[in-house]
């Protein structure tokens, strides 16, 4: 898995924190961005890629954090090799079958459906 925090535009309250990565055991690039309170619950203002196959695309992540993050030069690319570098870890983990079961029919598209499908074989 890899995980870059990212820092967020000016202006931001100082307790937002912004994550970009690839989750290799989901198969998925994932995007959070949130402001923190003490004592209080968190603000998200991003929460994606938490689901088996969701999103297939850095650029997908990217654009979600883009309102509030500074995005560095390369980062599209670093997320492309980190996938290429970690693959899909999602098939024939103990869990799968689990995971797969509870997230289709909550599926977004049916390329993510078809490669949850595809894991199960």
């Amino acid at each position: 898995m890899s995980s870059y925090t990212l820092n967020p535009l000016g202006g931001a309250p100082a307790n937002r924190t912004i994550r970009v990565g690839w989750d290799a055991p989901l198969a998925s690039f994932f995007a959070t961005a949130w402001d923190e309170h003490d004592g209080a619950k968190d603000d998200h203002l991003v929460f994606a890629g938490a689901a088996p196959y969701d999103i297939s695309d850095p650029t997908t992540v990217l654009e979600l954090v883009a309102p509030y993050a500074v995005i560095p030069e390369g980062l599209h690319e670093q997320l492309l090799a980190d996938r290429d570098t970690e693959g899909d870890r999602f098939r024939g983990r103990p869990a799968t079958e689990l995971v797969a079961t509870a997230a289709l029919p909550h599926d977004q598209s049916h390329q993510q459906a078809d490669a949850i499908r595809a894991a199960l074989r």
